[in-house]
């Protein structure tokens, strides 16, 4: 026999033999394998019925009552969207009761809002922190409010960080807002070099918007 047609039947029976040791595993662990699937079938079934029954009546309940206390938030009277009051749950009320639905992540942003407009800044702080969020626009509001709690604190470098996190969005509705920050509080504290880099970024970057066009004011004053 030659040695290639040996070589074959070799590979030949090292198959049958993994087949057959694959068979006999299967035949002898029958029930546990059974008992497995049947586990992870179970376990999709829960999930399924946990989003369906569980989840999803809650971020409905959670939607239902939000907008009264947004509409608090709307006109100024923060106290009361934070609180509520006898007909409508406030932001904290929310947070307790949906603090896992999206409506209640939402909420805890905008107690940290009301706490910064009701001069609580490490309250504030404390809650737009939370934040997880990639959203375009929100994340780098919550950040540049996050930095305009700690401009207030006094904790300028932190201000500055966050002015800096909320900038690198490239946005034209929020970047030029947290350039022009960031380089204010630079010029404050004297670190003109510092402030005159940002000033000359907004002027190139966003030049159209409002405060491209009246950054020059601040390039002259961080050029002295």
């Amino acid at each position: 026999m030659s040695e290639k047609k040996e070589t074959q039947i070799e590979g030949f029976e090292n198959v049958q033999n993994a087949l057959g040791k694959s068979e006999a595993f299967v035949e002898h662990n029958q029930k546990p394998l059974m008992i497995g699937v049947g586990a992870i079938v179970l376990l999709v079934c829960a999930v399924l019925c946990y989003k369906t029954y569980y989840v999803a009546p809650r971020e409905q309940a959670a939607e239902s009552v939000i907008y009264k206390a947004e509409q608090y938030f709307a006109r100024d009277s923060f106290r009361l969207a934070l609180n509520g009051d006898d007909n409508v749950m406030g932001f904290l009320d929310i947070i307790d009761e949906y603090g896992s639905t999206k409506s209640g992540k939402l909420a805890k942003v905008y107690a940290g809002l009301c706490y910064k407009n009701m001069g609580e800044y490490e309250n504030a702080i404390k809650y737009l922190k939370t934040l997880d969020a990639d959203d375009e626009l929100l994340t780098p509001a919550v950040k540049g409010s996050i930095g305009d709690c700690y401009f207030e604190l006094g904790e300028n470098g932190k201000a500055i960080d966050f002015y800096k996190k909320a900038a690198a969005v490239d946005n034209e509705m929020i970047s030029p807002i947290y350039l022009q920050r960031a380089g204010v509080v630079y010029l404050s504290e004297g670190k003109n070099a510092e402030a005159l880099a940002l000033f000359n970024e907004l002027k190139e970057k966003y030049p159209n918007t409002m405060l491209g066009n009246g950054v020059d004011k601040y390039i002259e004053l961080a050029s002295k």
